[in-house]
């Protein structure tokens, strides 16, 4: 394919204060990019040649549509704040790469690629984001990873974004590519290029709302301060309360990346069991893991952990075409507990609580407490003593709604899809699980300097998810309220 010069043809968009964050933090450790692990079965009767076709299809597809499209800005007021310009033409030799495992490719071979290819940072020159397709995978399977910038786009916007690529039905040959077909009509619908001098949105708000204080300090005092108390005290866990630990040191720029794959038929059967919901079994089999883990490295806390949860704070019908739509709540995880029912208990609790603290944050007010808690955080990496002060938070757990239902590309079936996302200086593990099907799929990223043979935390959840089916198998279901 000829590669035409790339040129800017529309007005910048300057990047809110959240996306541009993620700009802000990176450097050659704090790698801000997320991936899609996707793993396919090959449809019957096709031939090897299958995915090599794949490739070129999706190679001579023109890139059409943002977020693909947008590309940082090396000039004018680019230079002090952020900003996306949108290129005429994409080289998708570039974007798009093919690689092979030994045959028969095993996970541990494909963990491997994985962990490589998720260490390399997006080069700034090009829009940020990539697709690694990988075939060589036993039983007739082959992977596609998927890269991109997390000031593009959150996780939950990632998922939907790779689910619009995806079809469910089996006989839908020739899917365009997502880059393509753009964001789903309904969640993602263009939005204008915006031309003030410098996007905003979220402070904007802010003021906004304090400067109405002014005039009527009782909404302001219902409104704003309910939102900087709850960032100051956090919403079940002490912000900077957690316990210095491995998970909390410098990292490096090398990853490694485990996965595990489970029933979500299980985690939902759990849930029943102890009257709690299946975010509270994902955390409580991370505390029994941890627990496990540290305790084998010889690095267990005598305190329980901070977990940070992000929150998707993005509608439904978002209009939002390209950005993060997030806010966090802060948990204890109760590694220090020796009895798993009482570390079920607890988790419970925490998150019940930090459920209706963060119900009383509304309107513009989570802006404000999403700033709050986030700040500290950038503050924290641009003074560079990431991993060197007491940590705000020990490690971030994530569980993100994935596709329902069986989905194919181009007939080929999706088996198994994993998400991972960032990690940064005192921030060295970030697990993610995301629902496909019946099945829930964990991811540990971590950095493979800091916490060597993370791979072991992924094995020891699993003991603890069987341990926990064990104790509450004969146990009735919860009563669930209409």
């Amino acid at each position: 394919m000829r590669i035409r010069k790339r040129r800017s043809t529309t007005s910048p968009i300057n990047l809110p204060p959240l996306d541009a964050g993620w700009l802000w933090l990176e450097s050659e450790s704090n790698l801000m990019h997320g991936s899609i692990l996707a793993v396919f079965r090959r449809p019957p009767g096709t031939s090897p040649e299958f995915v090599y076709d794949l490739v070129e299809r999706m190679r001579s597809a023109v890139v059409a549509t943002k977020p693909f499209d947008l590309r940082l800005r090396r000039k004018g007021f680019g230079r002090v704040w952020p900003q996306w310009e949108q290129v005429d033409h994409v080289d998708t030799n570039y974007h798009v790469r093919h690689s092979a495992l030994p045959w028969p490719g095993t996970e541990r071979e494909l963990g491997r690629l994985v962990s490589h290819i998720h260490s390399v940072p997006l080069d700034k020159a090009h829009p940020l984001w990539t697709f690694d397709v990988i075939e060589g995978l036993s039983d007739d399977r082959f992977a596609v990873l998927g890269k991109m910038h997390h000031a593009l786009a959150d996780g939950v916007a990632g998922i939907r974004l790779f689910q619009h690529w995806l079809s469910d039905d089996p006989t839908d040959f020739g899917v365009a590519p997502m880059w393509v077909k753009g964001m789903p009509p309904r969640s993602f619908r263009p939005a204008e290029v915006p031309r003030a001098l410098m996007d905003t949105t979220t402070y904007r708000r802010t003021l906004a709302g304090w400067a109405r204080g002014l005039t009527q300090p009782l909404r302001a005092v219902a409104d704003g301060l309910p939102a900087l108390r709850l960032a100051a005290t956090g919403t079940a866990a002490h912000p900077w309360g957690a316990p210095r630990t491995v998970l909390n040191t410098p990292i490096t720029g090398h990853r490694r990346v485990a996965t595990q794959s489970y029933s979500l038929s299980t985690f939902r059967a759990l849930a029943d069991a102890i009257d709690g919901t299946i975010n509270d079994v994902v955390l409580t089999v991370c505390a029994g893991g941890l627990r496990r883990y540290l305790s084998e490295i010889d690095a267990l806390p005598s305190r329980a952990l901070t977990t940070n949860i992000p929150v998707s704070t993005r509608a439904r019908d978002s209009t939002r075409q390209v950005g993060n739509s997030i806010s966090w709540a802060m948990v204890p995880l109760p590694t220090h507990l020796s009895d798993p029912c009482a570390r079920t208990e607890v988790v419970r609790a925490s998150t019940r609580k930090a459920k209706e603290r963060l119900d009383r944050i509304r309107g513009a007010a989570i802006n404000t407490y999403t700033l709050a808690v986030t700040t500290p955080i950038l503050l924290e990496q641009v003074c560079k003593l990431g991993g060197r002060t007491r940590p705000y938070f020990n490690v971030p757990i994530s569980n993100v709604p994935g596709p329902r239902t069986p989905m194919f590309l181009d007939g080929a079936e999706l088996v198994d899809i994993h998400a991972s996302t960032v990690i940064y200086h005192g921030q060295a593990l970030n697990i993610v699980c995301l629902s496909y099907g019946d099945k829930l799929e964990f991811s540990f990223t971590a950095c493979s300097t800091a916490l060597p043979q993370v791979q072991r935390l992924a094995v020891h959840c699993g003991e603890e998810l069987a341990l926990l089916e064990s104790l509450y198998a004969d146990q009735p279901a919860a009563a669930v309220e209409a």
